[in-house]
Formats: C-alpha cells, structure tokens, sequence
C-alpha cells in the first residue's frame, strides 16, 4: 500500500463538528509574520551531545514559534482516524492523501519487547480479542483482526509495528509525531530511537508523552529528538516543569492567550489536542499556536486553505 504524498491540496468532504459553546475568537492581524518553513535539511542544536553515532549524523525539526493568525501544523490524530482503523497503515496512508504535516501515533511495547502502534492498554476495543498489550507478544498482536470494528471494509487489517509504521511515514514523506503510553524506561526508548534513526526519520518526528518521566528519558537518551510535554493546560508552572524536564514543547488540550505567551516566551512550542471544530481552529489559529492536533486533518488542511491559502507553513 503506497500512498504519494501530493503536492497540490485536495477538497475534502469530511463534516466538521459544530461547538456548542460560543468562543472569543481574536482576530488576527491583518498582515501576520510568517516565518520561512523549515527546511528538512537544516540543522538544529541539540541539547547535549548526541548519544550514538547515528545520532550525530540526525537533525533534530526546526519547529518555527507561530505568531497570531498564522496557520500552526496540521497533526492527524491517530492517522486519519475518521477515514479508517486508528493507528493503522490504512490510516497512516489516509493521513498522507489529507496532506497533514504529521501523523500521530500512539505506541506500547509488546511482552516480547516490540514497539507496536496502539492507543489502549488493551487490544480489547480496537481489535477481535482480549488482553493487555505488555502481555502479548508481537505474534500474538498481530494475529489479531485491528480494522473489522470500524468497517469491513478493513477486515483483516493488523496491529503495525512502530517500524512498520516509519517506513510507511518515509515513503509517503509525512513527519509524525508518536506518543509514548506510560512510563518508558531509556532501555526501551532506545529501541524506538534506534528505529527511528534506521529509517532516516529523526529530523521528520516529534516525541510526546503524558508522563513526565517519559518526557524526561526521551530528552535525556535521544537530545536530537524533538520532544513534547502532554498536559490539560498550560500555566507557569507547567512552563517551569516542562523546562525542568527537557520538553520542547507543552502540548494541552486547551490553552489561553496567556498560557500560549508564557509557553512561547519559554521558547516551548505549543500543539492543541484534538480539535475538530471549525471555531476552535479559527480560536486557536487567531492565537497562534503552533500546531492542531485533530480526527479530520483534511477537513482543516481546507479549511486553512480557503482561509488563508498564502500563508501555510508546513515544518
């Protein structure tokens, strides 16, 4: 299954959710800076020295700060999770023809010590059996049918392994974004790191994690990686620990004007999960973060298209 990325945007047709709640949306200015997009060849310091030689030949993304009214990065949330089975090859290559910047990945590590691409705990809702993921092997998971609960049409699709996954990210020319579930110890994170460098990804991703632990393993085993803080808010305090634990950036559900200031004045990029409502991307937009996390990527790829065709930027 290959999907070439295109390079002219597309119509989507996916529904946008309407919100119920009415939102204060700034407006933006009328002429926004726009920062030149980074380039995949351009080099970014790094944090400290660079663990393994294959390290010190990876560039870490240049992730441009967003001012006020400029359209952040398009995340697809778990690929493109509306158009096929979460967090799988269908929905990474679905992601790919919606023209995201990035796709989003969950991953956990099998029994046998495999990072594979799932958001729960259990295999219990995604897929046709039982059980915890940390207690299958890789065999076990991916004898498992992971695409006949959405439609079946994808009848028989199974659990990708995160390598899996890279390769088809490099051939379709996403970057991609992966959450680590939990708490990963360096030895584990490692593994992902050394993955990640073999299929020459390491300037193209962005790490994340709800655990501060995590956050903290990442940024200290692999400094080239670009690596986010998920958190529900962003305040001063948030800002201070996620400086403290090596992030990059801090990634809420929601945020405020002075959330979003307080985060950007740290140098920390901010990406919002997971919207998909038209007001909230003209809110966020109108603040600048830096990038949307959202279920229907080709519904916002056109809509920041109609609303501003001349000035997207894509990391």
């Amino acid at each position: 299954m290959s999907v070439r990325r295109r390079r002219l945007w597309g119509t989507g047709v996916i529904g946008v959710a309407l919100c119920v709640t009415s939102a204060t949306v700034l407006t933006p200015p009328a002429q926004a800076t726009v920062p030149a997009a980074a380039s995949h060849a351009s080099a970014a310091s790094t944090k400290s020295s660079p663990p393994s030689l294959l390290a010190l030949f990876s560039l870490r993304p240049r992730v441009a700060l967003r001012e006020p009214g400029q359209p952040g990065a398009v995340v697809a949330h778990r690929g493109a999770s509306t158009m096929a089975p979460e967090n799988t090859l269908p929905a990474i290559a679905a992601a790919a023809d919606a023209h995201a910047d990035y796709v989003e990945i969950d991953i956990r590590m099998s029994s046998d010590g495999v990072p594979v691409v799932i958001h729960d705990s259990t295999v219990d809702r995604t897929t046709d059996g039982t059980g915890s993921v940390s207690a299958l092997t890789l065999a076990e998971l991916q004898r498992l049918d992971a695409g006949s609960w959405f439609s079946q049409e994808y009848a028989g699709i199974r659990i990708p392994t995160l390598e899996q996954v890279l390769a088809l990210t490099a051939e379709t020319r996403l970057s991609i974004v992966i959450e680590y579930k939990g708490r990963w110890t360096p030895a584990a994170i490692r593994t992902t790191v050394d993955q990640i460098a073999a299929a020459d990804l390491t300037g193209h991703v962005i790490t994340q994690s709800f655990n501060e632990k995590t956050v903290e393993n990442i940024s200290a085993v692999a400094p080239n990686l670009f690596v986010g803080w998920l958190t529900d808010r962003i305040d001063a305090s948030i800002v201070r620990t996620a400086q403290r634990i090596g992030a990059d950036a801090v990634n809420p559900q929601s945020t405020t004007p002075q959330g979003l200031a307080d985060a950007h004045d740290a140098k920390l990029r901010v990406f919002v999960w997971t919207k998909d409502a038209d007001c909230d991307w003209e809110e966020l937009t109108a603040l600048g973060v830096d990038g949307i996390i959202t279920n229907t990527p080709s519904a916002l790829t056109e809509w920041i298209e109609l609303r501003s065709p001349a000035v997207r930027s894509v990391m």
